[in-house]
């Protein structure tokens, strides 16, 4: 029969797949000139005539005839015909035994023959091949009476001793529908194989099908060789050693198989569809920032999602957050005690006077916080995360989404587009829903308010004010650049006019700063001081005395500019300290700059820490409590504490017409000075400031 015929026989049905597996690996040759058909056009055809074939086999089985399409692809086809009769007798010659075993060698020797066809088009030929013959029977079988050809062939074809209602018949027919039904699967499968997804991360339902595609194809055109090898069941011989109930066993298995890998196909595919559509709408083609939080948060289905409003304790519509900007915070449930604390200082500090910052309402930023938690959708979750969540609900003033609500869809889009890896952040959305900034926590933590409203580049500015000192700085002592990196806490203390300063609190300031360092409170919320004494040491005179040639340097090479430099109302504060015999601080978190004020001022709030040492652990930072308590120091100072003094001694070119003394010249001027209304008292130590809140 072929050259199978000479080893031992292989009972198939005893074979488990990886074993079909390794007997078909051979089956099949990448790049071997073969297959010159269009296999989708092949398969159109033989469905055509298998579907009404089937349909008139068993009148029970209600076929449903396909949607009329477009088939003048047809006309150009050419199908494979000398092949497909060449198949069909290999089948149909095909000896009958028990096991199926000489059907096992035809099959192998089919899928040999066709080794340079792809492992789909391999089905769809035996299954044409097949089709020749048993869609051939079914035509004659309905030829009208008139028609003295068809009633010919019908006789020569022996139709007329078909018996519709024997059982074997309907047995028959069942495993020819099943195997029809597997290839009209595998079809479907190769399509989506060749529709551009990415498999492995798309849809690995496919990509595990497609690893047992060759096995598939093996037990369906074993079927079909078993189908056409019993076909003479058709023409009304005997059907003496008829047994097709075990393959019909496989075959079924194999369609089941099939039709539960293109049901999590279809459901994965779905996924993407959507995925993609909301990706469209939240990030390529944003228009209202309702619809984008309905993209990123909300199941489709959900036609009004509503959210807790924390400052009334009720469910409100999506719809407050139309023509708003929203911040979105994103986080999990657990160690985000620091963030709920900043938030709340920018909840608070959103209603706050201006009411209007750089041409942006404060009143039109909304904070909605959406946690992300992963379980089991067909849980109810960890009873753990309830507790946490409400807990946490009740502390915050601002809106809520409830995070068992939000889709898995949603928590991938937003892993994969805002970057979010299980770490709190922060996104800033305009009232269009487009990003402004993916992610601002940094700039909350390092700036707070005066980076309002939060955009990408808000914070550039800030930094560059203060680059000119924190260059300064390193010069002088090189461990500030890591400080800076590291984004600690930084004090930097020092002189003012070396000829006026008192030293008393500058020897202090150090045994005060390691007693706050070491205290309990500033240990259990992490913070972290470095400090440095600016001009300390042997060349102190020299240093300080520089420092402040370059700060009325920069005032007024700055001044005589004609765009206004981001930095000069720094300088200009700065430059106001230079005769404070209290001396000058600077509290900075990392390089930006929280509070810039006077020594003594500093000192006394630092000496009183156990008084407001508490409230670290209830604010953002160490630098917001300590600020507040600053300002209660700061304000048992006289009304006048917050007047400028700034004496130009050097750079006083274009100030003043000239001036000529009595003896004819030129005066040349050593100073002048600009003191504020509210007037200046020399001999007051305090009665001069330059005191600056960079909060406020």
């Amino acid at each position: 029969m072929s050259e199978y015929s000479q080893k031992p026989l292989l009972r198939p049905l005893t074979q488990l797949d990886n074993q079909v597996l390794d007997l078909v690996y051979d089956c099949y040759v990448v790049n071997k000139p073969g297959e010159t058909f269009n296999v989708e056009a092949l398969f159109s055809v033989v469905a055509d005539i298998m579907g009404p074939s089937i349909g008139l086999a068993d009148p029970s089985i209600k076929f449903v005839a396909q949607e009329s399409k477009d088939k003048a692809y047809l006309a150009n086809f050419e199908p494979p015909t000398h092949l497909l009769k060449h198949i069909a007798c290999q089948m149909m010659e095909t000896q009958h035994d028990e096991h199926h075993s000489f059907a096992h060698e035809t099959t192998m020797a089919i899928l040999k023959h066709l080794d340079a066809y792809s492992w789909c088009a391999k089905a769809v030929t035996a299954l044409a091949a097949f089709a020749l013959e048993y869609g051939n029977f079914w035509h004659l079988f309905q030829v009208p009476k008139d028609d003295n050809l068809g009633k010919s062939l019908a006789v020569l074809n022996h139709v007329q001793a078909f018996e519709r209602n024997r059982r074997d018949i309907f047995d028959y027919n069942l495993v020819v529908k099943t195997a029809f039904l597997c290839v009209e699967c595998l079809v479907r499968l190769e399509r989506m194989s060749k529709q551009g997804y990415d498999v492995k991360d798309d849809l690995p339902t496919l990509e595990k099908a497609i690893q047992e595609f060759p096995v598939f194809v093996y037990w369906t055109v074993l079927t079909i060789v078993i189908c056409a090898s019993y076909i003479d069941i058709l023409l009304g011989y005997s059907s003496s050693g008829y047994e097709l109930s075990n393959i019909s066993s496989k075959i079924s298995t194999v369609l089941i198989k099939l039709r539960d890998y293109l049901a999590k196909i279809d459901n994965e595919k779905g996924l993407i569809d959507e995925y993609i559509g909301r990706y469209r709408v939240a990030f390529q083609t944003p228009t209202e920032i309702v619809q984008v939080l309905k993209c990123l948060l909300f199941p489709k289905d959900l036609k009004d999602p509503h959210v807790y409003h924390g400052s009334t304790g009720s469910m409100v519509s999506i719809d407050v957050f139309r023509q708003k900007h929203v911040l979105l915070f994103l986080s999990g449930l657990y160690s985000i005690a620091d963030e709920a604390r900043l938030l709340k200082s920018i909840h608070e500090g959103l209603r706050k006077d201006p009411k209007e910052v750089r041409g942006f309402k404060k009143d039109d930023f909304k904070i909605l916080w959406a946690p992300i938690v992963d379980y089991d959708s067909s849980e109810t979750g960890d009873p753990t995360d309830r507790k946490q969540f409400e807990e946490l609900k009740r502390q915050m003033d601002w809106y809520v989404v409830e995070y068992s609500i939000i889709p898995p869809i949603c928590k991938k889009l937003i892993r994969d587009r805002l970057k979010y890896q299980n770490k709190p952040m922060v996104p800033v959305f305009n009232p269009q829903g487009r990003l402004t900034n993916e992610n601002a926590l940094h700039m909350l933590f390092a700036w707070g308010d005066p980076a309002f409203p939060w955009g990408k580049d808000d914070d550039l500015q800030l930094n560059m004010k203060w680059n000119w000192f924190w260059t300064e700085m390193k010069r002088h002592n090189p461990k500030i650049d890591s400080w800076i990196k590291e984004e600690a806490y930084i004090i930097v203390y020092g002189r003012t006019d070396a000829d006026y300063s008192d030293d008393r609190w500058l020897l202090s300031m150090p045994e005060l700063l390691e007693k706050v360092k070491r205290d309990e409170v500033t240990k259990r919320s992490d913070v972290i001081i470095n400090y440095y004494h600016h001009g300390k040491g042997k060349d102190e005179l020299r240093i300080v005395n520089a420092f402040w040639a370059n700060v009325e340097n920069l005032f007024d090479s700055m001044r005589k500019k004609t765009t206004k430099d981001p930095s000069f109302e720094e300088v200009k504060v700065f430059l106001g300290l230079r005769h404070e015999q209290a001396g000058w601080v600077l509290l900075s978190k990392g390089s930006n700059v929280k509070l810039l004020c006077r020594g003594d001022t500093f000192y006394q709030t630092l000496k009183e820490f156990d008084s407001w040492k508490l409230n670290i652990e209830n604010d953002p930072g160490f630098d917001v409590s300590f600020t507040k308590h600053y300002e209660i120091v700061f304000s048992q100072l006289p009304p006048h504490a917050n007047c400028l003094r700034l004496d130009i001694k050097y750079h006083v070119s274009d100030i003043y017409s000239p001036i000529r003394c009595m003896c004819g010249r030129t005066m040349d001027i050593e100073l002048v000075r600009y003191v504020c209304c509210h007037g200046y008292k020399e001999e007051a130590a305090d009665a001069s400031a330059g005191d600056v809140t960079i909060l406020r």
